[in-house]
């Protein structure tokens, strides 16, 4: 019978090889779950995604996808893309490639958790891969190989002890996530004049909230907060008031008496969230917020 399973499993040099990455950037690996290092949750697990969308391992696809939705899915930045292609040229020549060009751009605590990140979701990976190629020997869909099998079986075991924490957290995060109330969509409320219309930052706020609500257990309590949260935004001239609680989300034109805090800046922060949402909705076929 000939073997058709052709995604990368756990063998010696494969093993070896990605361990020994990990271990040379061992404290990367800890600053990338560590908030404030390394690079961020959202990072991370676009990371991860990026090398099991090459190795196809459904395993690590279902963990880190639902990891990923419970933070709040967003659009990386342009200034993140070389990590994410780095990442994916890592995955299909099967190795740890030169950093040298992103040393040149991003801070060394970065591409170091860049490369620790990388190394450990390839063992995770191997190690998923393998779990399926067992399952599919033993369903005689591949070939018997009885020494391969075993050691397959081996690693696998070894790892379960690693893997079924995350596996477990992940399907907390997806329950937690499926509960979780979903966003109301943000409505304007004018003020002393009926004939208000929302100014830009308004606008700018109404289309960013998804983005900034994202995360599972920030929309959960500001949704389900019986005071609303009132914050007030100050750009280039023109203000606006985003009010989250009572399940819904409200937009007014200027500083509202009761903000908790106001926030100054320019528009362009807003309009890099703004232009990744739209970005976000065309590639999805989801119709454009008005």
């Amino acid at each position: 019978m000939e073997d058709s399973f052709d995604r990368p499993t756990a063998t010696p040099l494969l093993v070896g090889r990605w361990l020994a990455e990990l271990m040379k950037v061992a404290a990367g690996l800890v600053d990338a779950y560590r908030p404030g290092a390394g690079v961020s949750a959202r990072t991370r697990e676009q990371l991860v995604l990026a090398v099991t969308e090459v190795n196809g391992c459904r395993w690590s696809a279902w963990v880190h996808a639902s990891w990923l939705e419970f933070l709040g899915q967003r659009d990386p930045e342009e200034f993140l893309e070389p990590l994410f292609v780095y990442a994916r040229s890592c995955a299909e020549e099967g190795r740890p490639l030169d950093t040298t060009v992103l040393e040149a751009t991003y801070p060394p605590a970065m591409v170091r958790s860049v490369r620790a990140v990388v190394a450990h979701a390839e063992l995770g990976n191997l190690v998923g891969n393998t779990a399926d190629g067992t399952l599919e020997r033993l369903l005689g869909r591949r070939p018997s190989a009885p020494v391969v099998a075993l050691q397959d079986a081996a690693v696998v075991g070894l790892a379960l002890p690693f893997v079924a924490p995350m596996a477990a957290t992940a399907l907390v995060m997806r329950t937690l996530t499926d509960l979780a109330p979903r966003l109301p969509a943000a409505q304007f409320v004018a003020g002393d004049h009926d004939d208000d219309a929302p100014n830009l930052v308004a606008h700018l706020l109404v289309e960013a909230a998804p983005t900034y609500l994202g995360h599972t257990l920030v929309r959960t309590g500001l949704l389900l907060s019986p005071v609303p949260l009132a914050v007030a935004v100050r750009m280039e001239g023109r203000s606006a008031t985003l009010r989250v609680g009572r399940r819904r989300v409200s937009v007014s034109n200027g500083v509202s008496r009761d903000a908790l805090v106001v926030l100054e800046g320019g528009t362009e922060p807003l309009l890099r969230v703004v232009a990744s949402s739209i970005v976000r909705d065309v590639r999805t076929g989801r119709p454009l917020r008005r």
